[in-house]
């Protein structure tokens, strides 16, 4: 595969990661405070696994900002 068709499949797959995100962020706040907390992160494996990366302030909650960040790429 060339790799400029490797680029553009990237490329293309890049707003669906985010949208998926963002979906998955809706599901797991479960009390749509707009944040996700530890608890409701249990959900979700890979969330889960990686929340304290994720939770930059290290306030124990990921606000939709600091999910996108982690998990929206």
């Amino acid at each position: 595969m060339s790799k400029y068709l490797v680029l553009v499949l990237v490329l293309a797959a890049t707003p669906a990661l985010a949208q998926d995100a963002a979906l998955v962020f809706a599901a797991l706040d479960a009390n749509k405070d707009g944040q996700v907390t530890q608890a409701e992160a249990e959900k979700n494996a890979a969330v889960k696994q990686q929340f304290a990366a994720a939770d930059t302030n290290h306030d124990g909650k990921l606000t939709k900002d600091e999910f996108m960040a982690a998990f929206g790429h």
